[in-house]
């Protein structure tokens, strides 16, 4: 896959969630909503029109991160826009 127009393909790790007990009787279909505003995410591949070529680890604003489906595979695609922090190895 190769984003385009100055977008950004990446990969977001598996975090998974421990239930927490709670006192209140709720309906088994509710679901918190608890997500956080930045999500870590490792770069795969930028478009040829970004500023500059990105890669390795990074934080991108959660809400921006839009979801792919082609062949039962999900892709993660965010704008060069929503890119808040570049890590440094």
């Amino acid at each position: 896959m190769k984003p385009v127009n100055r977008h950004l393909l990446v990969e977001m790790p598996v975090v998974e969630k421990e239930e927490v007990a709670t006192t209140f009787i709720l309906p088994t279909s509710f679901k918190p909503q608890e997500v956080e505003r930045f999500t870590r995410v490792q770069i795969i591949a930028c478009a040829d029109d970004c500023k500059q070529q990105y890669s390795g680890d990074a934080y991108v604003e959660t809400s921006m991160i839009e979801d792919i489906s082609i062949n039962s595979e999900t892709y993660h695609i965010v704008s060069e826009n929503y890119l808040v922090l570049l890590l440094e190895v």
